[in-house]
């Protein structure tokens, strides 16, 4: 049964729906990482390992770990019982009709809520190249794979964010913006186009009138000083009265927390 995450948020503060493990790229066990969670007084807390995908990445989940993962969630899920709700949940990429949230093979499993994020891009070729991660490699895909034509890379981004929308199926929209992160470092001034500011604005404008969260994503806030989407965009969120979730996309077990408080405390400002 799919949780009501705006029910969960709220009720309370003390969630996190984004969270990786050994599953996929994450670098801690889900023991440990839920220990961490547990320890920091959460009350629900969300596995969302990368979804298996039909093209090569080694972030994502193989298809078959699929079960060994929901066996290892349901055996934590177990030992928190009645301290800390422990949700099973994918990160799942979208790459099309023929893959992403909408499709029977992330419908029919048993999941809390399913998470959909945007990290591959097609290039002009239609050769999906994952646009997330270190600034080197994104800038070699620029380049080589996208014939260095950032706006292409960046309007296309968004147009898998929308289609994702369009096509239904999930819950929690995941850093919806994330492109910027990569795009902002081949052009500082990109974030400050009129064509970008409106990309931002057609997300918002599918967003509103639908059930789905809207997440900001604190994993880069420590190291980067920024959150995805950008803090910027916040009152746009806000005053479409969409729903907002913060998630520390955590990847140890260290950081389970990480970023939140400063997100949460920001968002309430605004108010």
């Amino acid at each position: 049964m799919v949780k009501n995450l705006k029910h969960i948020i709220e009720e309370t503060d003390r969630y996190n729906f984004h969270a990786h493990s050994q599953f996929c790229d994450g670098r801690d066990t889900i023991a440990d990482i839920a220990g961490s969670a547990s320890d920091a007084g959460m009350r629900y807390f969300a596995f969302t390992p990368h979804s298996p995908v039909p093209i090569e990445s080694t972030c994502n989940m193989p298809k078959e770990k699929v079960g060994e993962y929901f066996e290892e969630v349901a055996r934590v899920a177990d030992l928190y019982c009645g301290k800390m709700d422990v949700l099973t949940s994918f990160e799942i990429d979208y790459l099309g009709d023929d893959w992403g949230p909408h499709i029977d093979y992330f419908q029919n499993m048993p999941l809390d809520f399913r998470l959909g994020s945007v990290h591959f891009v097609p290039n002009q070729e239609g050769v999906f190249l994952d646009c997330d991660g270190r600034f080197e490699r994104f800038a070699d895909y620029l380049k080589n794979g996208f014939n260095g034509d950032l706006r292409y890379v960046v309007e296309k981004y968004f147009e898998q964010v929308l289609t994702m929308l369009e096509r239904g199926g999930i819950d929690l929209l995941g850093h919806f913006d994330k492109i910027a992160g990569n795009a902002s470092m081949a052009d500082p001034e990109i974030e400050n186009q009129g064509w970008y500011e409106a990309l931002i604005d057609d997300v918002v404008g599918h967003v509103k009138d639908t059930d789905v969260v809207v997440e900001v994503n604190t994993k880069a806030f420590a190291d980067k000083s920024r959150f995805y989407p950008a803090e910027r965009w916040w009152k746009k969120l806000l005053d479409a009265k969409v729903a907002i979730a913060v998630d520390s996309d955590a990847h140890y077990a260290s950081k389970v927390t990480a970023g939140r408080e400063e997100a949460i405390e920001r968002l309430r400002s605004i108010n």
